[in-house]
């Protein structure tokens, strides 16, 4: 599962990179339209917050597990 997160967040990195390279070919006058252009924009940031998502779900966890030992530990004594 780890290996899938790895290739997906490189290819979402290249993917971002090309579109910043496609963003200044359209400021010096060719490159892709307006609408392919917002279209790729929007495919990058749906791909970066389902990233983003994954990685605030595994830090939640840890932390809920992290209070969930302090709780324990409580009780004990």
């Amino acid at each position: 599962m780890k290996n899938w997160r790895n290739i997906f967040y490189w290819v979402l990195v290249i993917f971002t990179v090309y579109i910043i390279i496609e963003i200044i070919r359209k400021i010096f006058g060719g490159s892709l339209g307006f609408e392919e252009l917002v279209i790729a924009l929007l495919i990058a940031n749906l791909g970066h917050t389902f990233f983003l998502h994954s990685k605030i779900a595994i830090m939640n966890s840890k932390l809920s597990e992290h209070i969930g030992w302090y709780k324990g530990k409580k009780e004990l004594i």
